[in-house]
């Protein structure tokens, strides 16, 4: 049991890990990506009006899909800690 327990424990830390690692992309492309560009003055030219409310409604749709994604991976995680029980 030693060996097969211990090799189940590293494969959950390796999963964990990749869990993590993905949350942390979604994060960083929600916070820095996506809401730098919500913001007009980050945007080349003057882009402003419908042109600029268009691409804001999109990028709020990323963010909130970025929201969705990072729930899904925190959820993943939360079954695998229990599993590991």
């Amino acid at each position: 049991m030693g060996r097969n327990h211990d090799s189940k424990s590293e494969n959950i830390r390796t999963i964990a890990g990749y869990l993590a690692s993905a949350m942390d992309m979604e994060d960083e492309i929600s916070n820095s990506v996506y809401r730098d560009y919500l913001d007009a003055k980050n945007w080349p030219g003057k882009l402003k009006g419908k042109e600029f409310e268009a691409i804001k409604a999109h990028l709020n749709t990323l963010i909130k899909d970025t929201e969705r994604h990072k729930k899904i991976f925190s959820d993943l995680n939360n079954k695998l800690d229990n599993d590991d029980k």
